[in-house]
């Protein structure tokens, strides 16, 4: 047993050795009756009322290079070809489709002066894109996403200035939408990570002093959203681990935040395992090792932390188009979707809704993970062959 001391609530972790039987359960009571109506889910309720969802990917996230305009709102199709406003008919083919969530991964720092004062015509076209999704009755989770002042930590950074800036973003956005029952969920950031000395990108693993960062980042997400009252006080909200990556949320150097409210917090993680094949391709197939650590990979999860009322969201996930399989498209997309299904259906038992990553790109020499032909608003034919695969894991 590991306990963690916090202001209102102790949270106990059951540690499973191999080989030991699993225990149930611990009870988790019907949602706080003080919580006013549309509030009364905990956040392991919540979770389950999501069957699998879908990523609005490279869109309100979306950089300033390649071309953008310097208008608050064109930046939404900055990195999309063809160039395709959001709309609400999108969700609907994707709710017919068998999503019933969607996650909007949203860059703010682009959007807000040097202090961090979000623009408003930001803010309320944001709002017009959860209202699409939300008014179908759809679960909406709104993020902080590639804001790269803090989320691509640079050497020598400073975290007082970091953390006062972090504070005041999200305390405009839970300010903003505190008024949306529990089909809007927050998440604090996407994947943080760190920049070597020349700049690039390093995945590896976190030291101590990363693992105290990002745990103090969660805790002042928590609070400053609580802060804020109203619906947030009880709003369920998702924390991450360094890089999102399910083995930092594992260590013992990952905390969860204390947070006023209990049963309110989710833990989410991302999947592109394995990346040899998930991402543009070095390989074509997954091997049954490969398949096997995936499901360890949910076991430890589970037993950390759904087992102990912390539910998770695999907010990320996918594969991308091969179109070099030596055997031909139609084997590829096979393989493709069998590791759709073998994802989706491998985290089910486990309560764990998985968010397909969806980045509108189908035909290009990168990363074509895409799923839903926006302009069209059909689903290509071999975009269709994946997307069955996905539905198929949830049967």
């Amino acid at each position: 047993m590991k306990s963690i001391n916090s202001e209102s609530y102790t949270y106990t972790f059951n540690i499973i050795q191999a080989g030991m039987k699993e225990p149930d359960k611990p009870s988790n009571p019907d949602g706080d009756p003080k919580a006013p109506e549309g509030m009364k889910l905990t956040a392991d309720q919540l979770v389950q009322q999501i069957k699998v969802g879908w990523n609005l990917g490279n869109t309100c996230e979306a950089g300033i290079w390649d071309g953008w305009s310097g208008d608050d709102l064109t930046i939404e199709t900055n990195w999309l070809n063809p160039k395709v406003y959001t709309s609400k008919a999108m969700f609907t083919v994707l709710k017919e489709a068998g999503f019933n969530a969607i996650r909007i991964p949203t860059r703010w720092y682009l959007h807000a002066d040097k202090d961090l004062n979000i623009n408003e015509k930001w803010l309320a076209r944001v709002k017009e894109i959860v209202d699409y999704a939300v008014s179908q009755e759809m679960y909406v989770i709104l993020n902080s996403h590639h804001d790269d002042w803090y989320d691509r930590l640079p050497v020598g950074y400073n975290e007082a200035e970091i953390n006062k800036k972090f504070e005041h973003m999200w305390t405009q956005i839970a300010t903003y939408f505190k008024d949306y029952d529990e089909h809007l969920i927050f998440a604090g950031t996407n994947e943080i990570i760190r920049l070597n000395s020349d700049g690039k990108e390093n995945w590896g693993a976190p030291t101590d002093a990363h693992f105290k960062f990002a745990n103090n980042l969660m805790q002042i997400f928590v609070n400053t959203v609580r802060a804020t009252g109203g619906n947030n006080e009880w709003r369920c909200l998702m924390v991450q681990p360094w890089a999102c990556n399910p083995g930092n949320a594992t260590s013992d150097k990952f905390v969860m935040p204390t947070d006023s409210k209990k049963y309110r917090l989710i833990l989410e993680f991302h999947c592109y395992d394995p990346y040899d094949y998930a991402t543009p391709k070095k390989k074509h197939e997954v091997t049954d090792a490969e398949f096997m650590a995936i499901k360890g990979t949910l076991n430890t999860l589970n037993r950390k932390f759904v087992m102990n009322n912390i539910p998770c969201i695999m907010a990320e996930f996918g594969s991308t188009q091969d179109n070099n399989h030596p055997n031909g498209n139609a084997k590829a997309d096979q393989i493709r979707a069998d590791y759709h299904k073998f994802i989706v259906s491998s985290a089910k038992p486990y309560d764990i809704p998985c968010f397909y990553w969806d980045n509108y790109c189908f035909e290009t020499t990168g990363e074509n993970f895409g799923l839903l032909d926006r302009k069209n608003l059909n689903f290509p034919a071999r975009a269709k062959i994946a997307l069955d695969g996905i539905m198929a894991g949830l049967k």
